[in-house]
């Protein structure tokens, strides 16, 4: 149960499982990521034969050959082209090559299971479960926020202790710690530091500097810094790295281990199958994007690399009705008594569980003569929804931690840490 894979040149990738002597890596050189090719309309008769022919052709592509996939939920299986690659990193360079074929339309084609994240998608792919079977390790490296645009360091926090000083005497000072911790992850206060440390060795001449396990490789810069809009607002996404044989947690980049805990962290990663590095600068939509795509391979159904799929025709009054929200109540201007106030326990996903609500039966045509949905029309069919098995089991062990929680608080004496560690 690796708690973190390195994919290196030559294909070679490196798993690395924390036990109680240590970590201990393992090498695979037979990993070869997969992609899908379908035709996007099911009714559409596309011979794949000439797009098989110019991907056997291809020097990173390891095999292909035609299976039986569903390209959907709402599709039966189809015979569809699988496409090996000889290195994670190829996988969407390939892919684009389908859409740019004169022999196929624009449009014909599409391509599945391509922008997955690369641990990921090897967990998923070879059915590795990335939860740490014994206690991993980690060490904590900052820098004041005064530092964080210098080139060179002269003041940082290591496991924290401040060290203050020359370049090659703060590099002594971390080097100490990692040699002597030997961390299965470097909780940094920003992923800059790996970067940074690095270069400062080299500008200082300490040659034998390095926070990696891995003997050819001292760190991997996985993503450029980028800016982002999203809801009006323009934000800004830090550079991430990867360093051989640890994890890396930027705490300025991260919402689960500043919400939570690395309990928190390792419970995701549980449930999503991501690592705890990319687990740890995941969005909370990512992560139930990812159950979502684990339970989609778990039934055979691909994901599409880019969402086409339209919602079903509705007239206007239908969609006015369907899209209008939750409804807020007015309340009455004055002074009460009495009040009291009802909370529903996860509301929407109790209502996706109890109700079925899941776009994969959501107007079946086996019951579209029903009306299940009031004031729509909607139809519900009986056979239960992926996505109620993405959401009940996290529904459930919540209440579990809400009613473990409760039975710590009534008790006489109640256990601060364990409350501490449930909440």
């Amino acid at each position: 149960m690796p708690f973190t894979i390195d994919f290196l040149d030559g294909g070679r990738v490196l798993e690395w499982e924390a036990t109680a002597d240590g970590a201990v890596a393992t090498e695979r050189d037979d990993y070869t990521p997969r992609f899908y090719v379908a035709a996007r309309d099911p009714d559409a008769d596309l011979d794949l034969t000439t797009l098989q022919s110019v991907y056997d052709q291809h020097p990173d592509v390891v095999a292909t050959e035609t299976v039986a996939r569903r390209p959907g939920f709402r599709r039966d299986k189809e015979t569809v082209l699988a496409v090996d690659v000889a290195h994670i990193d190829s996988v969407t360079p390939l892919a684009r090559q389908a859409r740019q074929l004169p022999d196929y339309p624009v449009g014909d084609l599409a391509c599945f299971n391509v922008d997955f994240s690369r641990e990921f998608r090897y967990c998923l792919e070879t059915g590795v479960d990335p939860t740490p079977a014994s206690e991993v390790s980690t060490l904590r490296l900052s820098v004041p926020v005064t530092e964080t645009s210098n080139d060179i360091y002269g003041e940082l926090s290591v496991a924290g202790d401040t060290v203050t000083g020359s370049p090659s005497e703060l590099l002594t000072a971390v080097q100490a710690a990692v040699d002597a911790h030997d961390p299965d992850i470097l909780v940094c206060s920003t992923s800059e530091i790996v970067s940074t440390l690095h270069e400062m060795a080299t500008e200082s001449g300490v040659d034998d500097f390095s926070l990696s396990r891995g003997p050819d490789v001292d760190y991997q810069q996985l993503a450029s810094r980028s800016t982002y809009s999203s809801y009006g607002r323009v934000g800004h996404s830090p550079a991430r790295y990867n360093v051989p044989g640890r994890a890396i947690i930027d705490e300025s980049n991260t919402f689960f281990y500043g919400e939570t805990n690395l309990d928190g962290v390792l419970d995701l990663v549980s449930r999503s199958k991501k690592p705890i590095q990319e687990l740890a600068w995941a969005s909370i939509g990512n992560v139930l994007t990812a159950i979502q795509i684990c339970e989609a391979y778990d039934r055979g159904v691909l994901v599409p690399w880019n969402s086409w799929r339209h919602e079903f025709y509705k007239p206007m009054g239908t969609l006015h009705d369907a899209d209008r929200g939750g409804f807020i109540f007015a309340p009455e201007v004055g002074l009460h008594e009495n009040v009291h106030e009802l909370d529903f326990s996860s509301l929407y996903p109790n209502i996706i569980c109890t109700r079925n609500v899941s776009p994969d039966v959501i107007r079946c045509d086996c019951h579209s003569d029903r009306e299940d949905v009031p004031g729509l029309g909607y139809s519900i069919c009986d056979d239960r929804g992926y996505l109620v098995d993405v959401l009940q089991p996290i529904i459930d062990a919540r209440d579990e931690i809400k009613a473990a929680i409760r039975r710590e608080k009534e008790r006489d004496a109640p256990d601060e840490d364990h409350l501490a560690e449930l909440e």
